[in-house]
Formats: C-alpha cells, structure tokens, sequence
C-alpha cells in the first residue's frame, strides 16, 4: 500500500519536473531527487504545523517563550520556501545565500530565546 502512494507521488513529481520551464532540458530526475524533495515538502508541511501549534499553545497559556518558539518555526518555513524558490529559478545569486544565513541565524536566535526562562527573584 505504501509503495502504490510513493509510486503516485513520484508520478506527480515527475510530472511537475516537465512541466517547468526554467528546467535544464538535460537534467534526469532520479528517485533520489523525488525522495529528496518527498521529505523536504514532509518538513515543510511539519514546520507549518509546529508554527500553529506553537501559536495555539501561545493563546491558551500565554507564555511569552512560545511567541519566539513559533517565530523560529515560521522562520523555518519561509528558509525552505526560500530554498526552493532558488532550486526553481534560474538565478545564480549570492543574495540567495545571504538571505538563508540570516534566516537560519534569526531561527537560533529565536530559538535560544525561546529555552530561555526569567529568573523570578523571591525577595
């Protein structure tokens, strides 16, 4: 049953590679690279869900640490959509490559402030 779904997902992926014009007409696609993309869209689509998560919990308890939580995770979304806007695109630019070490280090950075807890003084 689970290979009759790959199968249908790969058809599709395959399908979707012809249909796109910036593609080299050269290039083979390979089950490697319809896995490759299967688990990164997979990724994307658990981000997507861990940033909703993230905000419910947010609204239920208000806990500040989860507004940084779910930021890192929409931040993660926007760095895959990034990379595979680069992947589609004919464009060789290092803009690109900026743009994604910034991304990945505002999702550290939101990360780490999201772990981080006040100390209460109890004075």
């Amino acid at each position: 049953m689970l290979e009759s779904y790959l199968l249908a997902i790969s058809n599709i992926f395959l399908q979707l590679d012809y249909l796109n014009p910036f593609d080299d007409p050269s290039d083979i696609v390979t089950q490697d690279d319809i896995i490759s993309g299967s688990v990164t869209v997979a990724i994307a689509g658990l981000s997507i869900f861990l940033t909703i998560m993230a905000v419910s919990a947010f609204r239920k308890t208000g806990v500040s640490q989860l507004k940084y939580i779910a930021l890192a995770f929409s931040l993660f979304t926007i760095y895959l959509a990034t990379e595979a806007i680069q992947e589609l695109l004919p464009l060789d630019d290092d803009s690109f490559d900026l743009f994604l070490s910034v991304i990945m280090m505002f999702i550290l950075i939101s990360f780490f402030f999201g772990i981080m807890r006040k100390k209460k003084n109890n004075t």
